[in-house]
């Protein structure tokens, strides 16, 4: 009989998280497993539950969104403990780069007991390091994309409305944000080259898509020990609006303005020649103000039932 840690999110999947969050527990009781429920209520709390229980666990379920998964691999990054993912929520994208259903209980319970027999996948992260990273974990690791520019301003409004879900909703917090957008002021380090510049996008990004499905980094993989960082110069509102349309489809990598580069590590400083940076999100989670440096962990979770892309 293994130990299994479980976190739940009542309020995932426009308040549906409730029930797949019973049907997920129940599943896994019924295969024969010893659950210890660490929903604490919030996520900060449910991080210290899971941090305090870690090391007597055989493996850690999150269900919910990408910030139940977010949360996950803060307890699971760079620790031997597994990390199973039943994805529930309104975004996903951790889940899908990693190959995993999406809404569909049985199958996800299905994989996690595949991977306890040994089916799993290995997921690079990128790690966080800054001091005004939010508490309670320092330093911070993600999944799919951190943002610090316009797409940070847009995560965090996004992060804030209940409606409308997945791109949509982050085509709304677009058109919201771009009226009091000024061009940022950016200095950045990245595998020891420094510059500055004033940008619309600063993003870093480990997999290929962020916010429910855009694709802001088509050549992104979860596994090939790299990241990407992605800046876009500064735009007028009508190009601005333009490119993230184009975020759809990824096809905002034919635009001279933007620039894709692949990096192991990347500082990200304000600069006084533009507007000040937002905060960064990363997986559509607060991490915090700027400065901040990220690099990458190839290989640091291990993820139960996930398939290579």
């Amino acid at each position: 009989m293994r130990t299994i840690g479980i976190i739940t999110n009542p309020t995932s999947g426009s308040g549906r998280g409730a029930r797949r969050g019973a049907e997920a527990k129940a599943a896994l009781a019924a295969g024969g497993h010893h659950l210890i429920d660490l929903s604490r209520g919030s996520w900060a709390a449910s991080y210290e539950a899971a941090m305090a229980h870690r090391d007597a666990l055989d493996a850690l379920v999150v269900v919910g969104g990408d910030g139940m998964a977010h949360l996950g691999l803060q307890v699971c990054a760079e620790h031997p403990l597994a990390l199973g993912i039943v994805a529930a929520g309104s975004g996903d994208d951790i889940a899908a780069a990693v190959g995993l259903p999406r809404h569909d209980i049985a199958a996800s319970v299905a994989r996690i007991e595949d991977g306890l027999r040994g089916s799993t996948v290995t997921l690079d992260v990128g790690k966080v390091d800054g001091e005004a990273i939010e508490e309670p974990c320092r330093p911070r690791y993600f999944g799919a994309v951190l943002s610090a520019g316009l797409d940070a301003a847009v995560a965090s409004y996004a992060r804030a409305i209940s409606f409308p879900r997945g791109p949509l909703k982050y085509k709304v917090a677009t058109l919201h944000e771009l009226p009091r957008f000024r061009p940022y002021g950016v200095r950045i380090t990245a595998d020891g080259r420094e510059w500055t510049q004033t940008c619309t996008l600063v993003a870093v990004a480990n997999a290929r898509v962020f916010g429910g499905g855009l694709v802001i980094s088509p050549g992104s993989h979860v596994s090939d020990g790299r990241l990407e960082l992605v800046t876009a110069d500064a735009m007028g509102k009508r190009d601005i609006a333009r490119l993230f349309a184009k975020l759809k489809d990824g096809s905002h990598v034919t635009d001279p303005l933007v620039t894709i580069r692949q990096v192991d590590s990347v500082s990200i400083v304000p600069d006084a020649s533009g507007a000040p940076l937002p905060p960064a999100f990363a997986d559509g989670e607060l991490v915090g103000a700027t400065p901040i440096h990220v690099s990458t962990v190839p290989g640091a979770v291990t993820v139960l039932g996930g398939r290579a892309q």
